[in-house]
């Protein structure tokens, strides 16, 4: 027993050697690699979250090509609840589909649902491109945009030629490899509750991309209201954004180039929040540059209309309307592009 116990306290570490240490190093990344594939295989970002779900579908459906002649409808969550791609194509006479997602992927990562559409096939007579102002405010990291379907590295091949700065590149890279780091809360509640599978039932996305809000919020819109208010003031630099510049320059370089019409449209928006001077005044910014970005081109333009205003009740937010509300606001901007 004695001479154990002496062995013990003379017991000294091995030398660790480059090789093993590599070795150490290579096995733990390739368990961390496994333990997210393992999660993302359990719940895949198209069925994990809501979000996730318009977004897969709506990259599936862009997959299936442009239809040809007809509308195909691009842009942030509120032409995502707005546009009505089956009354604007029985209003315009020509098949129409509604690719819109969400404004953190700001008009670069709309862009995207484009070009995978364009790269699939069809050619387009006109494309629509429905943003709301809080868009503008947002500055999406790599991560956020990691969430459009996208091969890593494609980003300057793709529409708008806009590309992701190093910092950016580095979060889509590793949102994408690493999905526990950047998702934790949704893998959580997926875990704790069970719920692997959201239910589709819950947010309709019909075939064509129109999606139905479930219902409205109106005890909400005007607190959401207050928040944005306060993002537009904290807004520095250009509006848009110089990225967000060199998006909308690579969309109307674009249209001249292949020949279709591009148009840009104001979202619709709760009529309290559309009397705001401070709101007026970021709008008048945004509007600008897209003039002066559409200015020398013969087929881009900015749909230069009255706003559509909506009252609180039929808003989940200022810029999501319900479904009835989606049906006119889709039925008056196919009038608008009539009349000019």
């Amino acid at each position: 027993m004695a001479e154990r116990f002496d062995r013990l306290a003379r017991e000294e570490e091995h030398e660790t050697t480059p090789r093993a240490l590599a070795l150490l190093l290579v096995g733990a990344v390739l368990v961390v690699l496994a333990v997210n594939a393992l999660a993302v295989r359990l719940s895949p970002a198209a069925e994990r979250t809501y979000d996730g779900m318009v977004v897969g579908r709506k990259w599936k459906l862009a997959g299936e090509g442009a239809p040809d002649g007809g509308v195909v409808v691009i842009g942030d969550s509120s032409g995502n609840f707005a546009v009505d791609a089956a009354v604007l194509s029985e209003a315009l006479g020509v098949p129409a589909v509604n690719l819109c997602a969400y404004g953190r992927f700001q008009v670069s990562g709309a862009a995207w649902f484009l070009d995978e559409a364009l790269r699939a096939g069809g050619e387009p007579a006109v494309v629509i491109v429905v943003l709301g102002s809080r868009t503008f405010a947002l500055d999406p990291g790599g991560a956020q945009l990691a969430q459009v379907p996208i091969a890593p590295f494609e980003w300057s091949s793709r529409l708008p030629h806009a590309g992701l700065d190093a910092g950016r590149a580095a979060a889509f890279v590793r949102a994408r490899a690493l999905p526990l780091l950047d998702q934790a809360p949704s893998f959580e509640a997926s875990a704790l509750g069970g719920r692997w599978r959201v239910d589709p039932a819950l947010l309709r996305v019909e075939l064509d991309g129109t999606t139905r809000l479930p219902r409205a919020y109106p005890e909400g819109v005007a607190p959401f209201a207050e928040r944005l208010l306060g993002e537009l003031a904290a807004v520095e630099g250009p509006v848009p954004s110089e990225r967000e510049r060199r998006a909308i320059r690579g969309l109307v370089a674009d249209a001249d180039e292949r020949g279709y019409d591009l148009v840009f449209v104001d979202g619709p928006i709760w009529k309290g929040l559309a009397t705001e001077p401070e709101h007026a005044t970021f709008l008048e910014r945004i509007h600008g540059f897209l003039d002066e970005a559409c200015a020398g081109s013969e087929r881009a333009r900015r749909l230069d209309v009255p706003l559509q205003t909506f009252p609180a009740a039929e808003l989940e937010n200022p810029f999501h309307v319900v479904p009835e509300a989606a049906r006119r606001f889709t039925s008056r901007l196919a009038e608008q592009l009539m009349e000019r």
